[in-house]
């Protein structure tokens, strides 16, 4: 039995519906009053979860980081939230009836999420392979999501022994660590592959800056979905540009939850067919008037629609068998018109 991860208002599991995290990353652009926003659209749009980030800026060589967003200092300096910001948001997601959940880049942000009363973590790919602060996150008893991207087979298996060394309660997202990614390096027939090699649950984290590949992956079997969100496009925080709009994020979650919806395994006459399965079939047909007491030949009777009468693949019991009664052009032939 694959374990469950439960926490707040939140089931993950096979039986549940697919999780969706709208990833909130610091496109607030250091205002709370515009993170608060953010949780507002991602619950309107119909996401379970939004995901902050806290960085600790004394956790980082200074200004050893350039990436797509610029220099990391830089952008924590105007970007950045406080702890205390984020004690607020937990309240307010509360309030609004959205799960909070942040990712922490450090132990030092772990510790201070576990202060504030967060209720689960998301780790991100580049500590996949911090076993020390993974398994320091473990400890503290609350679940994890942990992603994958960037990584080999072996670096996962690595972590996943050590987290079950701690006796975490933790699932895997599927990744691939580019801002976007081409589609061809997203792979995600690894996803049940994930799930198979370790015997957990698998999500999806998606950097495409579309839907589709979110979509895709949820029909393949990922029970959480991970998107990057903004407000607007036009802020031009760090990671807008694989990020969706609202419009954007509530169409994603829509199509996610028709697709699931999909996903039955049985082949059923439904009863919704009935009706069409009613004309839709063919029946054997009289193609002349055949007289009573008559032996059908081949040439007196066809396979046409609707259906309703013997069915087309008996034609061929039918022939040379006596008509009980005449039966015009165009007869639905029937059992008991024939001997």
């Amino acid at each position: 039995m694959i374990q469950e991860i439960t926490f707040g208002k939140i089931h993950i599991g096979e039986t549940h519906p697919v999780v969706i995290i709208a990833e909130a990353a610091v496109e607030h652009l250091g205002s709370l009053q515009v993170a608060k926003r953010m949780a507002d659209a991602a619950k309107e749009a119909g996401a379970d979860i939004i995901k902050f980030q806290m960085h600790m800026q004394e956790e980082m060589i200074p200004h050893s980081i350039r990436f797509f967003g610029g220099d990391m200092d830089d952008v924590l300096n105007i970007y950045n939230l406080s702890t205390e910001d984020h004690r607020e948001l937990i309240q307010y997601c509360k309030q609004i009836g959205i799960q909070y959940l942040c990712t922490p880049f450090c132990a030092a942000a772990a510790d201070a999420l576990d202060q504030i009363g967060a209720e689960a973590y998301k780790t991100g790919s580049g500590e996949l392979t911090n076993i020390p602060m993974q398994r320091h996150i473990a400890q503290k008893g609350k679940p994890m999501i942990v992603s994958t991207g960037m990584a080999t087979i072996e670096e996962i298996q690595e972590t996943v022994a050590a987290l079950r060394e701690e006796n975490a309660t933790f699932m895997l997202t599927h990744c691939t660590s580019a801002y976007p990614p081409q589609y061809e390096q997203i792979h995600l027939r690894f996803i049940p592959k994930l799930k198979e090699r370790f015997g957990v649950l698998v999500g999806h984290s998606d950097h495409t800056p579309d839907i589709y590949t979110a979509i895709a992956a949820v029909a393949i079997g990922a029970r959480v979905i991970e998107k990057h969100f903004t407000l607007s496009r036009t802020l031009k925080g760090p990671d807008h540009h694989v990020s969706l709009e609202p419009h954007e994020l509530k169409q994603m979650v829509e199509a996610i939850r028709k697709v699931e919806a999909a996903l039955g395994d049985k082949k059923l006459i439904h009863e919704d067919e009935l009706p069409v399965r009613s004309w839709a079939h063919h029946s054997v047909v009289s193609v002349q008037n055949i007289p009573a007491d008559t032996l059908i030949q081949p040439q007196m009777v066809a396979v046409k629609r609707p259906g309703g009468g013997i069915p087309a693949k008996f034609l061929e019991q039918v022939y040379g068998r006596r008509t009980k009664r005449e039966l015009p052009k165009h007869t639905l032939l029937r059992w008991e018109d024939i001997e």
